[in-house]
């Protein structure tokens, strides 16, 4: 099983690059698969649970573990490309993206910036 997964990965590296995904991205998404198809190794009787049910497992392991809302994300793009591009499943996995944090950037008063220039001013 292994060998397999390993060609999957192959697989998927290859069909990325030809779709000009950039670098950074591959990398990503083929850690996520390499961490997907480990958590796959350790699911007992697995074949009797659908996939959208072993993607909702893994993400909530994911998410119990503390990742961002974000990072469950690029583990549900990289796990959806897997199964629609690679294995070219029919089954599909109808599970909504998580909620990223809508944080707004610290951003510095009018006053501190006078404080931080006046400090180099004096240099």
């Amino acid at each position: 099983m292994q060998t397999d997964f390993q060609k999957y990965l192959d697989l998927t590296q290859r069909e990325l690059l030809l779709r000009n995904y950039s670098k950074k991205t591959i990398g990503s998404y083929l850690l996520c698969l390499n961490d997907y198809f480990n958590f796959l190794k350790s699911l007992n009787n697995s074949k009797a649970i659908t996939s959208a049910e072993k993607v909702r497992r893994f993400l909530s392991v994911k998410q119990n573990k503390g990742q961002s809302g974000q990072t469950l994300n690029v583990y549900l793009n990289a796990i959806k490309f897997f199964y629609r591009e690679i294995l070219k499943s029919g089954e599909k996995i109808d599970l909504k993206f998580s909620k990223t944090s809508k944080k707004l950037p610290e951003v510095l008063s009018r006053e501190e910036i006078e404080k931080l220039l006046a400090a180099f001013e004096k240099y």
